[in-house]
């Protein structure tokens, strides 16, 4: 007669074991699909995690549920990750030509930043204001920033020097290897003011303001629409921020 309460707790420890067994795949699909909703956004290398646009663009992901996790890499190694939308989910921001240069990528169509090109010297006697003052020049840019790249073809600029990154661009200047960089001028001032003793300042009027605009690989089409919507609240009309391409 004993034996039935020690039986009948035998049974509920069954139980228990069973429901844990069953809860298990549940709780490893459950994080599996947490891991999911990591957002990867490429972007130019040395730009702040405290930048405005990443912020923002951060903001909306966060909106819906989703987190952005930034990737900083060389432009022209993700351009090729864009293609493949392995590794990356999407780049954080780009001029309006991206989509016809990458057709994987698809375009949130909601400006989010405005893009100030800027040549930057070490000489004063050196002020191009235009692009076509950089003729005759030695020019460094960031390498795989298509804008730039595109705009230096255009106006015949033959002396191009890459950089990999700002800061490279902007030794390049202070060392003499070049006579001008034409870098984003948000993204290069903060760069700059990390380099100490460094004489190398922006020329004003910038050469051009860019519109940019936010990507996402084509597999991810369903994000799209709550993407503008989403930006469509957060941005100001084109307002000023700084990134790539």
């Amino acid at each position: 007669m004993m034996a039935r309460p020690y039986a009948a707790t035998g049974r509920r420890g069954l139980c228990q074991l069973w429901r844990a067994l069953l809860l298990t795949p549940m709780l490893l699909q459950g994080a599996a699909g947490a891991e999911a909703a990591v957002m990867h956004i490429g972007t130019l290398l040395q730009i702040s995690g405290q930048h405005p646009l990443v912020v923002r663009v951060g903001q909306a992901y966060h909106n819906l549920g989703l987190q952005m996790q930034l990737e900083p890499m060389p432009l022209e190694r993700l351009r090729l990750e864009a293609v493949r939308g392995e590794l990356i989910d999407g780049n954080l921001a780009a001029a309006a030509t991206l989509a016809q240069q990458i057709p994987q990528l698809l375009q949130i169509p909601v400006p989010i930043y405005q893009l100030e090109l800027t040549a930057y010297v070490s000489d004063s006697r050196i002020s191009p204001r235009h692009w076509a003052d950089l003729r005759g020049l030695r020019v460094a840019c960031i390498a795989g920033m298509l804008s730039v790249e595109d705009r230096l073809k255009r106006h015949q600029i033959q002396q191009q020097v890459p950089a990999l990154t700002l800061e490279q661009a902007l030794l390049y200047v202070a060392k003499g290897r070049v006579d001008v960089a034409v870098l984003p001028k948000a993204e290069a001032d903060h760069v700059l003011r990390q380099m100490a003793g460094i004489k190398v300042q922006a020329v004003l009027p910038v050469l051009e303001q860019l519109p940019l605009y936010h990507y996402i690989h084509q597999k991810h089409q369903a994000l799209v629409g709550p993407l503008t919507a989403q930006f469509e609240q957060l941005m100001d009309p084109v307002a000023g921020i700084g990134n790539q391409q």
